[in-house]
């Protein structure tokens, strides 16, 4: 199976190497405001536009070693409102030699993103929950579903495989409306170099008022683990997010954020509320004080790191990032706080 190129063994280790001094990702949060309403989605609650201050990004990129950019969490990043931004941050990277991760719905692919795919700057990692037009059409709306069904052919053109990675990624998310054709999932993905990036239903955005008709019962995801075991001999588990570890972690109103239990880069993985605090501002903040302020804050919550790490039970697939208990403990097995 190839893996999916910024979430790579390759990648995690390089980070791992280095994460207790530096952050070698900065994970930028374009969303915020976005009027897609996908199903699983919480954003049309929020209402702050991207207003992410471009050059003090730039001077980030340049001046902070960064090798990966990745933009995910909160809204689209390529809707209408955030696209111009994340075309310049794709061009500074280009322009730096560091590479770009996109979490994307892909209802807004076009030519110069397909290029920056191409040339290798862009990973994406797309959602892709059926084949069938109107169980896309109830997921994300009856134009976008057929949107992203004619999208994800287009990505196929410039997929790239390279020492056994891949630059694209289909985020699945199995449920009772379409976990029959999630096995013909796995299998286009694997015939098609696309990592399949099996996630958990979150109870969330307009999925919250039917979550108990959309949950699969913890046997069935097990079910879907053993399929792809058994079929491609491997031993599936989704990955750990390098970003999670090892991010500086940056909002659409240019504040630096890290999850308030644990001190790291994201607090999705824990696949319920998640808590943030604020530990500044890139416009008033170089890079070495941003990562001296992000791991100052995680020597701080490092006990509370070791303890979280001892309850927690492991998922059949895990949240964002990779499993919760995994992901705590790679990152307890390399801090030396």
């Amino acid at each position: 199976m190839y893996e999916y190129a910024p979430w790579s063994k390759k990648v995690l280790e390089r980070i791992l190497e280095i994460s207790s001094t530096t952050l070698p990702i900065l994970d930028v949060q374009l969303g915020g405001a976005c009027n897609l309403n996908c199903i699983y989605c919480d954003t049309p609650k929020y209402h702050s536009p991207c207003s992410l201050d471009i050059n003090s990004l730039e001077r980030i990129i340049k001046n902070g070693n960064i090798e990966w950019v990745y933009t995910c969490g909160l809204g689209e990043p390529t809707a209408s409102g955030n696209m111009g931004t994340f075309k310049q941050i794709l061009d500074i990277c280009k322009k730096n030699g560091a590479k770009v991760s996109v979490f994307s719905n892909i209802v807004n692919l076009d030519d110069e993103l397909l290029s920056y795919i191409e040339g290798g700057t862009l990973s994406v990692l797309f959602k892709l929950d059926s084949f069938d037009k109107e169980k896309m059409a109830y997921l994300y709306g009856r134009d976008k579903g057929q949107i992203i069904l004619r999208n994800y052919q287009r990505l196929l053109e410039v997929t790239k495989l390279s020492d056994g990675t891949t630059n694209l990624g289909a985020s699945i998310v199995p449920t009772k409306i379409n976990y029959e054709e999630v096995y013909q999932i796995i299998d286009f993905c694997m015939e098609n170099g696309i990592f399949p990036l099996l996630g958990q239903l979150e109870n969330a955005g307009r999925c919250s008022k039917i979550f108990e008709k959309m949950e699969l019962k913890q046997e069935e995801l097990l079910n879907l683990r053993s399929y792809i075991n058994q079929k491609y001999e491997l031993t599936y588990q989704i990955p750990i997010c390098p970003a999670t570890i090892s991010a500086m972690h940056i909002t659409n109103q240019n504040d630096v954020i890290v999850d308030k239990k644990t001190g790291l880069s994201c607090a999705w993985f824990w696949l319920g509320d998640p808590e943030m605090i604020t530990l500044g501002n890139i416009k008033e903040m170089p890079a070495d004080m941003i990562t001296k302020k992000i791991i100052d804050y995680r020597k701080s919550r490092f006990k509370d790191v070791v303890d979280i790490a001892k309850t927690l039970k492991p998922h059949p697939f895990g949240g964002c990032g990779g499993d919760a208990k995994t992901l705590l403990n790679q990152y307890i097995s390399i801090a030396k706080y």
